[in-house]
């Protein structure tokens, strides 16, 4: 009897374990880049802040699909821990640039990718797209 406890105590906290582990894997969707980026005064780099459009999450990180000489495609991904909890969470990201990069897409699930900030070619400026 108690090696049956024991051991469904132990199944419970690996499966608690693996939530805690699987969510920070999770692709979060409501995920935005905010007003507040700054450009880097050599271009090389842009600083921005991450939102959230839902009452609830985190985002810890991102994954950048693009790059190089084509635009960048941003995937935001999940805290660490659960539906809410913001372990590992972070709200400011350092994204690096080409000369030649112009566009930032954000990744919203079945939408797809949204442009949301463009580089204008005439003055070298960003802007967030609303």
């Amino acid at each position: 009897m108690k090696r049956k406890v024991i051991i469904i105590i132990l199944a419970v906290l690996c499966i608690l374990f693996f939530e805690i582990v699987a969510s920070g894997f999770t692709i979060n969707t409501n995920a935005y880049i905010t007003d507040d980026f700054v450009v880097s005064e050599d271009g090389s780099k842009i600083i921005f802040k991450v939102g959230v459009g839902s009452s609830m999450g985190y985002v810890r990180g991102y994954k950048d699909e693009g790059g190089e000489v084509k635009p960048h495609y941003l995937k935001f991904y999940s805290a660490w821990g659960g539906i809410n909890s913001s372990i590992g969470a972070n709200d400011e990201y350092v994204l690096e640039l080409q000369p030649e990069d112009t566009e930032i897409y954000v990744y919203h699930g079945d939408g797809g990718y949204e442009l949301t900030l463009n580089k204008d070619a005439a003055s070298g400026k960003w802007y967030r797209i609303k």
